[in-house]
């Protein structure tokens, strides 16, 4: 199975037919009674199972649990516990789970969605099923470790309507330094194009970054119906870049709001939805409760959807 990504050829990821099913990992000395605990979590978790969980198994521990998990809808993924947002999985089912229901509900076979800082793959394995043969997923993920996992998740599940690419998105088309993920916590999430938003000093690589106007204007889509844009701290700068693509397209768009990355930037929740007002769309907090409108500055990072007026 290939996944053509839409960079210079040299450039191009390829997962060849003889590819492995699964990311290739020594067995994990984990102590027998995790999978018990976890097949409990991801059941029933009660208040305080975070607190125990973490005290018993956390997240970067020198024991990992390393398998693979049943996920959506008859898919199946790679954990490793060592990664926080594998053991998230593990424990729990699923990784931001009202991101996936909703995704879940509003894609369609024959649609286009766009999963910005895809990490693993988890809610772009969901994209992808759901919009089946006739659609396409469009991923961009610049760490090289969580982009390994995602195209394993990809090859595992026989997801072959996806474009990969090895690139980070902004406001504009250019090469700028990715400073990778602090693997010393055990967070493989954490890559940014802003060093700060790593939290310690990483190592620096190269890469490419798209605008989303010049990716679509490279790449011409018949439509485009959800994007996810989740890009640590790249978010504003992303819309930025992407403003003629959603003046077109009108899509349904998740982002991440995580006040202390906006505050870098000196902006605030309320830039966002006056930005979104402007293109005639709504703004809603939807991770957490009822869907409700957002009206002022909200103090606990989380997953947005802005929401066209009219579709």
């Amino acid at each position: 199975m290939a996944f053509a990504s839409n960079t210079p050829a040299d450039e191009t990821l390829h997962v060849p037919d003889s590819a492995p099913l699964h990311v290739p990992t020594p067995p994990a000395d984990h102590p027998s009674w995790v999978p018990v605990l976890a097949w409990l979590t991801r059941s029933f978790h009660p208040k305080g199972t975070d607190r125990l969980v973490r005290a018993l198994h956390p997240p970067g521990n020198a024991r990992p649990v390393r398998t693979v998990l049943d996920y959506d809808d008859g898919m199946v993924i790679n954990i490793d516990t060592h990664s926080f947002l594998e053991w998230y999985i593990y424990f729990y089912g699923a990784f931001r789970p009202q991101i996936s229901k909703l995704l879940n509900r509003m894609l369609r076979p024959g649609q286009v969605a766009f999963d910005i800082g895809s990490n693993i793959g988890m809610h772009a394995m969901i994209m992808a099923n759901r919009v089946g043969p006739s659609g396409r997923v469009h991923v961009f993920e610049p760490d090289p470790h969580p982009l390994g996992r995602l195209k394993a998740n990809m090859n595992l599940n026989g997801l072959d309507n996806v474009t990969l690419n090895q690139a980070a998105v902004s406001a504009r088309t250019e090469t700028r330094q990715l400073f990778l993920h602090d693997d010393t916590i055990g967070n493989f999430a954490n890559a940014s194009l802003q060093e700060a938003n790593v939290g310690r000093s990483t190592r620096a690589i190269d890469m490419k970054v798209w605008s989303l106007d010049d990716y679509v204007a490279a790449n011409p889509l018949p439509r485009l119906d959800v994007i996810k844009l989740l890009a640590q701290g790249e978010e504003w700068n992303a819309l930025q870049g992407g403003l003629a693509t959603i003046k077109r397209y009108r899509p349904k768009i998740f982002f991440l709001w995580e006040p202390s990355y906006w505050a870098r930037q000196s902006l605030c929740l309320m830039d966002a939805v006056r930005l979104f007002r402007d293109l005639g769309y709504g703004t809603y907090q939807v991770e957490f409760g009822a869907r409700r409108p957002v009206t002022e500055e909200i103090a606990m990072g989380q997953v947005l959807l802005a929401v066209p007026d009219r579709l």
